[in-house]
């Protein structure tokens, strides 16, 4: 009798157990790679009955990134615009939260950013919008500087934004641009030579093929004797120069609590698109020592983070 009650005990509670959901986070490469960490650390806090994440890093592999976009979790989270493209190009009916998506109204997935009206939402990192604002940090962190090379993707859509937003800024300080395009890693290649042009320093454009190899990007930058300005502190701390953008793993955090209204039930076509809820500007001295460079101080006394 005891063995039969324990047995009916037992299925009770199997059957109130909630049924698993799965959070699946699509991470195109290691450059986001904290922007998903961070998401997925603040979701399991939340201790959501039957809610498990996980962590699809497609390593750079664009098959890789379509097999992560395969249906099946309850929930999808896009790491930024090409893994969020990826997800909506494959169909589906899941839900898409997006972490630090640039341009979000030029993709075409949010009717507006007060009502998306579709099957995405998330946050909008402003990144291309602000490409003009880091160009002038650098200037007045360094004056002397007058041309600058702009590393760009083109074919995605943040692109036209930012170059801009880079250009209108450029026309207003006086400086000179060159353009370097990088639609794929191989395209670093010959990046060297391009610096090497009589440029003062270079910028980053939001990109993934860029984001994913900022350790090249940072290798041929410094090999040449000039300072990047990056998009985030992380990047920052890698060895760029000066960034001026939200932290990927703040914006993560910040997507979790979207992702919970939606697993709660709240319509993700009603979520409003949020932009970041922290800007920060960071810059880096033991590049600047290195690169022989004697940032303003007043720039740096009002950075929010310097790595000396």
């Amino acid at each position: 009798m005891r063995r039969l009650l324990l047995l009916l005990l037992l299925l009770l509670a199997a059957c109130n157990r909630p049924a698993e959901r799965v959070v699946r986070v699509v991470v195109s490469g290691s450059g986001r790679l904290p922007r998903a960490e961070a998401f997925a650390r603040r979701l399991n806090d939340y201790h959501l009955p039957g809610v498990r994440v996980e962590i699809c890093n497609a390593g750079g592999d664009p098959a890789r990134l379509a097999a992560c976009a395969s249906a099946g979790p309850a929930l999808f989270v896009t790491a930024g615009g090409v893994e969020t493209r990826t997800v909506m190009e494959a169909g589906g009916r899941a839900p898409v939260i997006y972490v630090g998506l640039a341009a979000s109204l030029d993709w075409g997935y949010v009717a507006s950013l007060s009502r998306p009206g579709g099957r995405a939402s998330g946050v909008d990192n402003n990144y291309a919008e602000l490409s003009g604002k880091r160009l002038q940090l650098l200037e007045l962190a360094l004056p002397e500087v007058r041309r600058v090379l702009v590393l760009y993707q083109p074919g995605v859509v943040p692109t036209p934004r930012g170059l801009a937003s880079v250009k209108s800024a450029a026309v207003r300080l006086g400086l000179r641009l060159g353009y370097y395009p990088v639609a794929a890693a191989e395209d670093l290649d010959g990046l060297a030579g391009a610096l090497a042009g009589g440029y003062d320093a270079a910028l980053l454009m939001p990109s993934y093929v860029l984001e994913n190899n900022l350790e090249r990007v940072l290798q041929a930058t410094s090999a040449a004797g000039l300072p990047l300005v990056g998009l985030d502190a992380a990047q920052v701390r890698a060895g760029a120069f000066l960034a001026y953008g939200a932290a990927g793993a703040a914006m993560g955090r910040q997507a979790a609590r979207l992702a919970r209204q939606v697993l709660e039930g709240y319509p993700v076509a009603e979520l409003p698109v949020e932009r970041p809820q922290r800007v920060d500007l960071a810059i880096n001295l033991q590049t600047a020592r290195r690169l022989g460079l004697e940032p303003d101080s007043r720039l740096v006394n009002l950075a929010d983070e310097v790595v000396r």
